[in-house]
């Protein structure tokens, strides 16, 4: 939804009132270009001052502005239910996200790591770890790929506070994510997330939240798939992006 990136940034100035307004809107995102903040009040049951507030909440200086913004951003069109139009429709989507990164935060994270940890959530996002490993060996980072929750609570034992580590997850919201992320907070280790853009619990706890674009299909056998390519070129353009800093400092 077009607000998640919003909600993930300032989600812990919102309180339930602020979440109410925010499912408002998104089940009329479609109306919000001709609506007044009166409309929106009356559709959510606040104030015309609530409406205001969780503006500026999210960053900005008012309705107008917020109205703006969601116009802007709305996607008109269907996703395409063509195979190759939605998965070029993932890409496009996914180098919009990236081109919106802090490459010179992250470059200088991966530079001042001793160590980098790459976890992946499941099967596919260990697939997009392991080559994640081969692409920051190729710019001589020592890295290592966590295979399984087990070895996760092992390497926090190792970790150290300016170790980084890429958690990768499709949805965020992995069950045994929150235990072992509540006992990194504990110990001050921080991580990155790279995650489908929505709201999550691991991208809102990240030290930097990465997005890419991945919409799910249904296969012959009625099995929910989704790609990870657009994860693969997420890690392809963070280790160019390094190297490009590394040449400029």
């Amino acid at each position: 939804m077009i607000l998640d990136k919003l909600i993930n940034e300032h989600y812990q100035r919102l309180n339930d009132n602020d979440i109410h307004i925010i499912q408002m809107i998104n089940q009329n995102i479609h109306l919000i270009h001709r609506l007044k903040i009166q409309e929106i009040a009356d559709i959510s049951h606040t104030s015309i001052s609530s409406i205001h507030r969780l503006a500026r909440k999210l960053g900005f200086d008012g309705y107008s502005d917020f109205k703006a913004y969601i116009k802007l951003n709305r996607q008109v069109s269907k996703p395409s239910t063509d195979i190759i139009e939605s998965l070029e429709q993932d890409l496009q989507q996914t180098l919009k996200h990236l081109k919106m990164i802090d490459y010179d935060y992250i470059s200088e994270q991966i530079d001042n790591s001793p160590y980098i940890y790459i976890y992946g959530t499941g099967v596919a996002q260990l697939n997009v770890a392991r080559d994640a490993q081969r692409h920051f060996l190729s710019i001589n980072k020592r890295v290592m790929v966590i295979n399984d929750e087990s070895e996760l609570k092992i390497s926090m034992n190792q970790m150290k506070e300016d170790d980084l580590i890429f958690i990768i997850s499709l949805s965020g919201e992995t069950p045994h994510l929150k235990e072992n992320i509540e006992i990194m907070h504990t110990r001050n280790i921080s991580y990155i997330s790279i995650t489908t853009l929505k709201d999550n619990y691991l991208a809102q706890n990240a030290r930097y939240n990465i997005y890419v674009n991945s919409s799910p299909i249904e296969l012959f056998n009625q099995i929910s798939y989704s790609s990870f390519l657009p994860y693969h070129i997420a890690f392809e353009v963070i280790v160019r992006k390094f190297s490009e800093w590394k040449l400029s400092h």
